[in-house]
């Protein structure tokens, strides 16, 4: 993985409120056990099935990574937001969150 200093680069730019952007932030650290928690509410908010084995759900992690965007971000890139990333970005991310977490 390239990232570096909790900055994760786009592989494709990704508009938010009318910004284009090449690079999200993210922190894992910075998050708090109920935005954990709250993962659940915004995978069944975005559509996406829940499984009950986290570690091994890509959608699961793929959340995850978009919690810890928005957490670095302080709100101003959201999980929907980051859920419109390319699904190769998509991919790394969701591997930054497993490797995190579980590994």
């Amino acid at each position: 993985m390239d990232e570096q200093d909790n900055v994760f680069k786009l592989s494709r730019p990704l508009m938010v409120d009318g910004e284009e952007l090449q690079e999200l932030p993210y922190d894992f650290d910075k998050m708090t056990a109920r935005d954990k928690l709250m993962v659940t509410v915004e995978m069944a908010a975005a559509g996406l099935p829940q499984s009950t084995v986290e570690d091994v759900d890509p959608a699961y992690q793929l959340i995850l990574f978009a919690k810890a965007v928005e957490v670095a971000s302080g709100g101003k890139i959201a999980v929907p937001d980051v859920l419109r990333i390319s699904a190769k970005d998509a991919q790394r991310g969701s591997s930054l969150a497993r490797s995190f977490f579980y590994l």
